[in-house]
């Protein structure tokens, strides 16, 4: 399969693109529509959501050329070639979560209710994302996954069943951590099985 998901002349769109693209779109919608059912402003919410997205993004970039400096050393311009091959996924994730937390405070919204609306968007866009080794085999050959396609699958599968979970947990304050060590939990799992 071709790495590409659209090819014309000099525009080409890769499956990475494509993926990201329609998982942002549909999270963002996921994020509103959360932000109602945990009585919160949707807009703030998306604002959230949008400055959260952004600094990830920026920390998943920065992450990755702090751990491999040596690669920028000779043109420091380097730097600023960002593609998804030179992220860092951890990196994008703390960022996140600090952020998540600054947003917390500046918007007066307890931590464990924007962790409870925006785990689920970031369960559906790693369950759809991860389909990117598949198509994109430039990123990850999947002889390196130690599952291969199956592999996949079971990624797929285990953040459906982590949306699953998180739509099913009662909104009560004594589960607030449940949340927390579930996404975790299938972090760690992503990292096993990949």
């Amino acid at each position: 399969m071709s790495p590409f998901f659209f090819s014309y002349k000099s525009i080409t769109i890769t499956w990475f693109m494509f993926i990201t693209t329609v998982a942002i779109f549909i999270s963002y919608f996921i994020a509103g529509s959360l932000a109602k059912e945990h009585e919160q402003d949707k807009n703030k919410i998306e604002d959230i959501f949008m400055i959260t997205l952004v600094s990830g993004l920026i920390g998943a970039r920065l992450t990755y050329v702090l751990m491999n400096m040596d690669l920028y050393r000779e043109n420091m311009f380097d730097i600023l070639k960002m593609s998804h091959y030179n992220l860092s996924f951890m990196g994008g994730i703390i960022v996140g979560l600090v952020i998540l937390g600054i947003c917390s405070l500046k918007y007066k919204i307890p931590l464990e209710k924007l962790l409870r609306i925006f785990i689920t968007p970031f369960y559906f866009s790693m369950a759809i994302g991860v389909w990117t080794f598949m198509f994109d085999k430039l990123s990850l050959p999947l002889n390196h996954m130690k599952n291969g396609q199956r592999g996949i699958l079971y990624l797929s599968i285990m953040f459906i069943i982590g949306i699953i979970i998180e739509l099913n947990l009662p909104k009560k304050s004594n589960y607030k951590f449940v949340s927390s060590i579930i996404a975790c939990l299938l972090i760690l799992l992503y990292y096993k099985i990949l």
